[in-house]
């Protein structure tokens, strides 16, 4: 039995363009009002993650190249971004930046604390993908960069509104609770989005 569900599991998951992808467990979405994707983003999960993925403590995440690398659709086509979400820092010198001017979305950051710590990342990231729903021309893409299963509310939530849900994450650390309501889970490789030294 063990092996046949490994099996099964292996069969859901297809490369595209470099991508690997797998189907969620969500149930069909229906006709989206737009090709825009809202990119959430909780940088400390996806921070762990790779170090615990073995890249090691000094790896540094290229903002920029991550929203591109989130934006992108199944089939490697990068679709336009309504607005993204990132709970953390971003450093003044990352390319995201540059990338939010050139493509002309609005950005907003987490609660910054003392000595420009980020605080309470999970719970604002929450509350902007919640109002994102409300607020924004849909029904849309919600694409979430985190494999943590204490994002279910609010992607359950998307489903209830009928958006499409997405999850960008590195090739291990996704919940299994997140597939249930979400629509495609892609992988995104570390170094697709490393901070290159210039």
């Amino acid at each position: 039995m063990v092996g046949k569900k490994k099996k099964k599991q292996k069969s859901s998951r297809a490369k595209q363009g470099g991508i690997t992808v797998r189907q969620g467990r969500a149930a069909p979405h229906g006709s989206l009002e737009n090709d825009l994707v809202h990119v959430f983003v909780d940088d400390q999960n996806l921070f762990w993650g790779i170090i615990n993925d073995a890249q090691g403590p000094n790896f540094r995440v290229d903002f920029g190249r991550l929203l591109l690398a989130a934006a992108k659709g199944s089939d490697g086509r990068t679709r336009a971004v309504g607005s993204a979400y990132i709970a953390g820092v971003i450093p003044d010198d990352d390319s995201f930046w540059k990338v939010a001017e050139n493509r002309g979305f609005r950005v907003r950051r987490g609660y910054l604390g003392a000595n420009n710590r980020s605080k309470q990342d999970d719970a604002y990231l929450i509350t902007d993908m919640t109002r994102t729903l409300f607020k924004e021309s849909g029904p849309s893409t919600i694409v979430l960069v985190a494999g943590d299963a204490d994002y279910v509310p609010p992607l359950k939530a998307a489903l209830e509104e009928n958006w499409r849900t997405e999850v960008a994450f590195i090739d291990r650390g996704v919940s299994v609770a997140l597939e249930a309501c979400t629509h495609e889970i892609r992988t995104i490789s570390p170094l697709e989005i490393e901070h290159l030294i210039t």
